[in-house]
């Protein structure tokens, strides 16, 4: 068996099958991909819906909640309690498969009758405007987190307490604006670090204490962007600093990211693994263009934010805890060999499913809880299940759906972005696939219109007193107008309210108020992170110091490097593209400087 290269039928790049891959789809009994990579992955990020919360009613007990889904949509939506109460029965919605048109045409009609949950999540207690999460306490908009406590304006928190604004952030105490770290304890401004205490502003550092504005430090105290500094020298240094003051915290981003440009930095984040390609990786293995993975992954490939023990699985996206065989999945955990499926877990054998649970051998179903044998949320045997089974799949191929766009869709494709029950807006792939309107609706695809709230703007951003000190409680009956003014493409809300635990929050840890709102906070986090592309580079390391005509900054070696005074002969796959303006070095170099 050898590679094969095909041309994607959405962007028309070519794109390779390997061997392996091969050996893989005929494990699991699907033909190979018509799409490449990239364009599979946008278009599962297009299922799973983003940040924005609605307001809404819900329709079983009629009374108002807080909702993913835009009011006026085609669905219905009930609350978290009676969603998960015995009060409904999915299969009541059960009906015939018709030979007559697309499966997936009647897979939306299906998404249309089975009623949705407002909001996901399981033991979320004082956490109203939470979503996807798995027990939260006095918790506010938190996304996909887990085991949390007194944390507000988060994604993928996993045991925070006390932690704001932060994303991808485990095991952390009193932490603030973090990205991609672990083990925290009364930080802000952290990103991509781990084990860090009473410090600010640092980048790939781990076991530092009493360090401000740092880079590449291991088991560091007293230092001030990188300089070493007694004990003395630093508490009356960073005096200077002080992050309580808004105009001070701005010079201080400034300062950091012009040393983030003067040194180098590793070509991917990847800690505790081998024999794997992508980045932000840890304790992975035998993994190839996997992007933010932990915790015992191994034989996969194409997986975006997976993690705990996700084994011999492909094309998974916020996936894994104990899962194998998945594919072309988003938001699955605990299965073994389910394949097409959105928002599902715990089940066997399981194929174009949403919000799925505990059930084994359905095809085509939502909402299904403890069940086997079903087709389009209709309960069969097992003889019979499996003959309809077969001849579905045929006429899948047969009667495949053809989007706006001519994109066909047969058996062992994802489901459409045509059909997502969100607008592309309103997804994750807008977030890390950002379009235009007229590029969304081009495509064929949703967009939708977010209605500005009933609310009159009481204070500009500059209007805010410099020093948090300076902020009296009266702030909190404030609409706080944003910097961005909605003119920035990252779904700006123009304008803002700060909570009392917020507020509470930046006195105690000494942090000016933010001047942006949430959702600009959040893309501005997210700047610091690559996205999901890999780049064949060379190390920048040229001997005694790094050089390349497009960058202006050279870095002089602390360390003598294997290669000597000679260019390293390294190459690499990085997230970093050869027109940014960083210094990249590989492992063996960044390691002999840093580590």
């Amino acid at each position: 068996m050898t590679s094969e290269t095909r041309k994607c039928q959405s962007c028309e790049h070519d794109f390779s099958v390997e061997p392996e891959d091969f050996r893989f789809y005929e494990k699991i009994g699907v033909p190979p991909p018509t799409f490449c990579p990239e364009c599979r992955n946008i278009r599962r990020l297009a299922w799973r819906e983003e940040k924005k919360l609605y307001h809404g009613t819900c329709k079983l007990c009629g009374k108002s909640t807080l909702s993913v889904y835009a009011p006026g949509g085609p669905f219905t939506i009930y609350c978290r309690s009676c969603w998960v109460s015995d009060k409904w029965d999915p299969m009541d919605y059960g009906r015939e498969y018709d030979f007559s048109k697309p499966f997936f045409l009647q897979y939306r009609e299906l998404m249309e009758a089975v009623p949705r949950s407002a909001l996901t999540g399981v033991n979320v207690i004082n956490s109203e405007y939470t979503h996807a999460s798995i027990n939260l306490k006095n918790c506010y908009l938190l996304f996909w987190s887990v085991l949390s406590e007194d944390s507000q304006y988060g994604s993928t928190l996993l045991f925070a307490q006390n932690t704001f604004d932060s994303f991808t952030t485990d095991n952390s105490d009193h932490a603030y604006e973090a990205l991609h770290s672990d083990r925290l304890y009364r930080v802000s401004f952290v990103y991509f670090s781990q084990e860090c205490v009473e410090s600010s502003f640092l980048l790939d550092c781990v076991g530092c204490t009493y360090c401000f504005g740092c880079i590449n430090l291991r088991k560091q105290k007293y230092r001030i962007f990188n300089e070493q500094l007694s004990k003395e020298e630093y508490h009356e240094r960073i005096k200077y600093w002080d992050l309580g003051s808004y105009k001070r915290l701005e010079e201080a981003k400034e300062k950091f990211k012009k040393l983030y440009l003067s040194l180098p930095h590793r070509y991917a984040f990847i800690t505790n693994a081998s024999r794997v390609s992508g980045d932000i990786i840890r304790d992975t293995k035998d993994c190839e263009n996997c992007f933010t993975t932990l915790k015992g992954i191994e034989k996969c490939k194409h997986v975006f934010f997976g993690g705990l023990n996700l084994k011999d699985s492909y094309d998974v996206v916020l996936g894994g805890d104990l899962s194998e065989l998945l594919y072309e999945t988003v938001g699955v955990t605990k299965a073994q060999r389910t394949l097409f499926s959105a928002g599902s877990g715990g089940g066997t054998d399981v194929q174009y499913a949403n919000y799925t649970s505990d059930s084994h051998n359905v095809f085509g179903c939502i909402g299904l809880k403890n069940k086997q044998w079903c087709i389009l949320n209709k309960q069969y045997d097992k003889e019979t299940f499996q003959k309809l089974k077969a001849k579905i799949i045929a006429h899948m191929n047969e009667m495949p759906f053809t989007d706006k766009r001519g994109r066909v869709y047969r058996y062992g494709e994802y489901f459409p972005v045509e059909i997502s029950a969100f607008a592309y807006n309103e997804s994750l792939a807008f977030t890390w696939y950002p379009k235009t309107k007229e590029q969304v609706l081009q495509e064929g695809w949703r967009w939708q219109e977010i209605e500005e709230g009933s609310y009159e703007i009481t204070k500009n951003a500059a209007e805010l007193p410099d020093h948090i000190q300076e902020v009296s409680d009266s702030v909190l009956n404030d609409v706080i107008g944003c910097l961005h003014e909605g003119i920035c493409a990252q779904r700006c809300t123009k304008a803002f309210r700060l909570t009392k635990e917020e507020l509470s929050f930046y006195r105690d840890m000494n942090l000016a108020l933010p001047r942006l709102c949430p959702n600009c906070r959040y893309a501005d986090r997210l700047s610091w992170r690559n996205g999901f592309n890999l780049y064949e580079r060379s190390c920048m390391c040229k001997g005694e110091k790094s050089e390349v005509s497009h960058i202006q900054i050279q870095y002089a070696n602390d360390s003598k490097h294997f290669h000597e005074n000679d260019a390293c002969p390294n190459t690499f796959q990085t997230t970093f593209a050869i027109e940014r303006p960083e210094i990249i070095y590989c492992d063996q170099c960044y390691k002999a400087e840093f580590v």
